[in-house]
């Protein structure tokens, strides 16, 4: 069955068709993913043959119609293979944002038919990488008021100088949104978006050494001194870019609120395994009571972030898209990897420190996923700005320019 809603049809697979897709993808990470994480830690890059193949079992191409290699299955569908990317290996899932969601997504929505053609196959299929340029070094979830980078006309071409921060992947991808203030007078209407190639004249990227993180998602540094985009280039309108930036941050959201979900749930699986294992006192630790409310706490909140990301993602395929359900959703997944994560560390102990075990790694990306999209500060005060009836979280909510069919 498919839903149109403006002038974009969101398919939406059926329920037999997303257990099968989630089997595959859970599948994949116990015999592809688990097996190999030493190895690809130890190789010290992103692993572009492993996102090869994430993109040939179709889990970047969700979102996408068939003509574009995409399955058309929709935003649920998208959502169970974030959930279990993060579930294999947190790390790996990023390429659901960057390859899945805000990147190719953003360029679907609002790019010119010749802007999706080049660029949307080959990200979906992973033979190409993507990056998503908004924030910079002086600022983050206030990328508007913060925004240095300027783009200026020069003929047929506008000329970028300025630089941008925390970009992921960025050293290794192929192209990627940039964001600039083509008119820094007019405040969020002065912003426009740009699709940039890496290897364009002018562009330099830094990578910021992040240990904690391992090596298989790279974040970086950009600057851009003098470099020449073609006016083609410029995704939407000049002066939209704050739009196309808010929308991309929708689905964006729910992406990211489902590798949350999927951490989680590696969390809780791991320290139910080690409770019903590990002895301490002559009994399983799982009998000591602080144990008990640690789990416990972990599968309700488990149980509600399903339901809030599931059901965000079934609203949105039905084209009922709400910054306000993919903020929630968003916020309390974090909020919950968090946790999770937290109470994992303190089942495992001393063992949750070893390079052995994933724990530490769950502990890492719970807190980087609720910065991400997004703080969690920020999201309180959206969410409560809304309840309050100051400002509300759709205010934003319009139909993109256009959508390519």
């Amino acid at each position: 069955m498919s839903v149109e809603t403006g002038q974009r049809t969101f398919a939406t697979a059926s329920a037999e068709d997303i257990r099968a897709l989630r089997e595959v993808l859970r599948e994949f990470g116990r015999s592809e993913i688990r097996p190999n994480v030493r190895a690809l830690e130890a190789a010290g890059t992103l692993p572009k043959e492993m996102y090869r193949r994430i993109g040939e079992l179709g889990a970047f191409g969700c979102a996408f119609p068939e003509s574009l290699g995409g399955s058309a299955m929709g935003i649920e569908a998208m959502a169970v293979c974030a959930e279990e990317l993060a579930y294999a290996y947190p790390p790996l899932s990023a390429g659901m944002n960057m390859q899945g969601a805000t990147v190719p997504l953003t360029i679907l929505q609002w790019g010119a038919a010749a802007q999706v053609e080049r660029y949307v196959p080959g990200l979906i299929s992973g033979r190409k990488i993507g990056f998503n340029a908004m924030t910079e070094p002086d600022g983050g979830s206030d990328f508007v008021g913060a925004m240095r980078t300027r783009a200026v006309r020069d003929g047929g071409d506008y000329v970028l100088n300025g630089s941008k921060m925390w970009i992921t992947n960025a050293d290794v991808a192929d192209v990627g949104i940039v964001y600039c203030k083509t008119d820094p007078a007019a405040g969020h209407k002065g912003v426009s978006a740009f699709l940039v190639e890496r290897n364009t004249p002018g562009f330099q990227t830094r990578r910021i050494k992040c240990s904690v993180l391992g090596s298989l998602m790279t974040t970086n540094e950009l600057h851009f001194t003098d470099m020449r985009v073609p006016a083609g280039q410029m995704l939407g309108e000049e002066g939209e870019g704050f739009r196309i930036a808010m929308s991309a941050m929708d689905y964006g959201r729910v992406v990211i609120a489902a590798r949350s979900l999927g951490l989680a749930r590696a969390c809780l699986d791991a320290s139910v395994e080690y409770a019903d294992l590990r002895t301490a006192f002559g009994q399983k630790i799982g009998n000591f009571q602080m144990i008990k409310k640690m789990i416990a706490e972990m599968v309700c909140d488990v149980a509600a972030a399903q339901e809030l990301v599931y059901g965000t993602a079934r609203k949105f395929d039905a084209g009922q898209v709400s910054t306000r359900d993919s903020s929630i959703a968003k916020f309390f997944a974090g909020e919950a990897a968090n946790r999770a994560a937290q109470s994992a560390s303190e089942i495992f102990g001393g063992y949750a420190f070893s390079d052995e075990l994933p724990i530490s790694i769950y502990l890492n990306y719970a807190k980087l996923w609720q910065t991400g999209e997004g703080s969690a500060n920020l999201q309180r005060v959206l969410i409560a700005d809304d309840a309050l009836g100051w400002k509300s979280l759709d205010r934003h909510q319009r139909a993109p320019r256009k959508l390519p069919q």
